[in-house]
């Protein structure tokens, strides 16, 4: 959740402690403006914090702006985040192409290193049938017996890693906090002492 800080909220009541209709003519558009800033900031402060292209994070994700309103609780806006998860493979990864007997190292956040996959994970690089390159992890299937055949057929499992959801890299605390400074700030660049921008 999004929060407007008590320094702000208590600067904005002094300064429109005389205005007419304050709500409506200067909160009111002041959030939106905010909001609309922070959602922008929002998918800046995601691909400055992962290993994300502007083109998978947009692709896989979405933000809805909610348009603000008055209702009992006063004025109300909010931003939403949805989207699935996204591949590994498209974060940093090395190898990104597959390579036989190469064991791939993988990051998600630009303040962590490359880790390499323990052997016993069985992790690898390939490509599938539909050109999809993705990381994936063998899991040992059971043994079913053939019918007729009287003998034992093993069968393998492959998953793919995946990343966080979008939700959740939004939801990161070092992406809130960006957005939320972000979001003051343009509040309060809209409420200048003795000058309110409409």
């Amino acid at each position: 959740m999004i929060e407007v800080s008590e320094q702000t909220i208590n600067r904005i009541h002094a300064i429109l402690a005389g205005v007419e209709n304050a709500d409506k003519k200067v909160l009111k558009p002041a959030l939106t403006r905010g909001l609309m800033a922070g959602k922008t900031a929002a998918g800046k402060a995601v691909r400055q914090t992962y290993h994300i292209s502007a083109g998978d994070f947009n692709s896989r994700g979405h933000m809805k702006y909610n348009s603000v309103s008055q209702g009992g609780d006063g004025i109300v806006g909010s931003i939403e985040y949805s989207g699935g998860v996204i591949p590994l493979i498209r974060f940093k990864v090395s190898p990104n192409t597959p390579k036989r007997k190469k064991t791939p190292s993988a990051a998600v956040l630009k303040a962590s290193s490359l880790v390499k996959f323990g052997r016993e994970n069985n992790v690898f690089v390939q490509q599938m049938k539909s050109g999809h390159i993705g990381i994936f992890e063998r899991k040992q299937g059971g043994y079913s017996a053939s019918r007729g055949s009287g003998q034992n057929k093993h069968t393998e499992k492959l998953k793919e890693l995946l990343s966080p959801a979008v939700p959740q890299m939004v939801g990161n605390d070092e992406v809130m906090q960006t957005v939320e400074e972000r979001v003051n700030e343009v509040i309060n660049q809209r409420i200048i002492p003795g000058f309110v921008l409409l």
